[in-house]
């Protein structure tokens, strides 16, 4: 068993926290993608930050142990800092993904790094980081776009934009934020980073920007990471289930997700329902990414399956306490007019209505009909209202 554990990132870099604001966390999610790159089940059993700072450092995400991997399956560290002075120093920590993979354990070196000016951070990016996912080597991914905010009262002079190390050759860049440019505070620029991966398996780079204020350059990184796939694209069944005690309903491709839910090794009861459709596990001609949100307890504790970039951008500038699971958790085409392509099957999705959030999707439209007489919304394009365009 072998696992890839990999990050865009190579250094984190936050701003102060006062010392009179106890609870003023200044950081953002950095994340890191651990890879079951193996021909076995990998069992992820503890994730672990020491060192000195290791208090200023945290991790969450979709790799909490214990967690299991199939051969292929990833999962997500959210990493996060708040530096617990004002002093001008780098903090170091180190996280360790304990495993029973045959090479051990996997560590990466944490940095962050406090600023005696600044008491908010410097940039403001959107979205987080930038995850392409799954995409057959030397094909081109769809681009992201990130939206890069001066969230500081400061003016600043953009002295670097490039992306930095790992696999930088598998990534392009394109910006109009410019190097001597002057970045004054609430000014905003565009940056389309684009992915075709050059070999098989994890692929990662950093977009890294360093800028001038009072004199001094300061640094900032950005996550950017995919993987490259082997071949074409895989068709997978997406699989129904229904919880009758929430009376939620949850869909997944995922068999180490399918296997978990199957045997019951869940806090509530999930059943398949027998409803399933199709889509691929990376981007194809004319498809679009269906990204995968967790709606937290308090406004559903479900989730949420959006499609296309516009979509899931959306979402995220909404419900900013939802969890991006994934942003490309598998892929569709998307109906014309409510038209979908030939080959091609209708997809239909239904919004609970009710406090505790949950939306379904079937390919039935007397199923959807059903669920309407029920009280629950249809949602989706033209006189159908359809969401989504399954494959064969």
């Amino acid at each position: 068993m072998t696992l890839d554990v990999r990050t865009g990132k190579l250094a984190w870099y936050y701003q102060a926290v006062p010392h009179d604001v106890r609870d003023y966390d200044l950081s953002h999610t950095s994340p890191v993608f651990v890879t079951n790159t193996g021909d076995a089940a990998l069992d992820l059993s503890a994730l672990e930050i020491s060192g000195a700072y290791a208090a200023e450092f945290a991790a969450s995400g979709t790799c909490t142990p214990p967690r299991t991997l199939q051969p292929g399956e990833r999962c997500r560290i959210d990493l996060t800092a708040a530096p617990a002075s004002r002093s001008p120093s780098t903090r170091q920590a180190l996280l360790t993904v304990h495993s029973n993979a045959t090479m051990g354990v996997a560590q990466v070196t944490l940095h962050a790094m406090a600023d005696p000016i600044l008491n908010t951070p410097a940039f403001s990016v959107t979205p987080l980081y930038v995850d392409f996912g799954a995409q057959p080597v030397g094909a081109a991914a769809p681009p992201a776009t990130l939206t890069i905010t001066n969230a500081s009262g400061f003016t600043f002079f953009i002295d670097r934009f490039t992306l930095l190390g790992g696999n930088a050759g598998d990534f392009t860049m394109a910006s109009n934020c410019a190097v001597s440019q002057t970045f004054r505070p609430g000014d905003t620029c565009m940056t389309t980073i684009g992915f075709t991966p050059q070999a098989v398996g994890p692929r990662a780079t950093e977009f890294a920007a360093d800028m001038v204020y009072l004199g001094v350059t300061g640094s900032f990184r950005y996550s950017i990471t995919g993987v490259g796939g082997s071949g074409g694209a895989q068709q997978v069944t997406v699989v129904e289930y229904h919880n009758q005690s929430l009376d939620h309903y949850f869909i997944t491709w995922v068999a180490g997700e399918q296997a978990n839910l199957d045997a019951g090794n869940t806090p509530t009861r999930w059943e398949r329902t027998g409803q399933t459709f199709h889509a691929y596990t990376s981007a194809q001609a004319g498809t679009s990414p269906v990204c995968r949100y967790y709606i937290p307890p308090g406004k559903g504790n479900s989730h949420f399956y959006g499609r296309g970039a516009a979509e899931c951008n959306a979402t995220a500038l909404a419900n900013p306490s939802f969890v991006n699971e994934d942003p490309q958790f598998f892929h569709v085409v998307l109906p014309t007019a409510g038209v979908c392509p030939a080959g091609t099957s209708p997809v239909y999705r239904v919004f609970s209505n009710r406090p505790d959030a949950n939306h379904r999707y079937m390919t039935s439209r007397s199923v959807r009909n059903d669920m309407t007489a029920r009280g629950w919304l249809a949602e989706g394009d033209g006189a159908d209202l359809v969401v989504m365009c399954s494959p064969g």
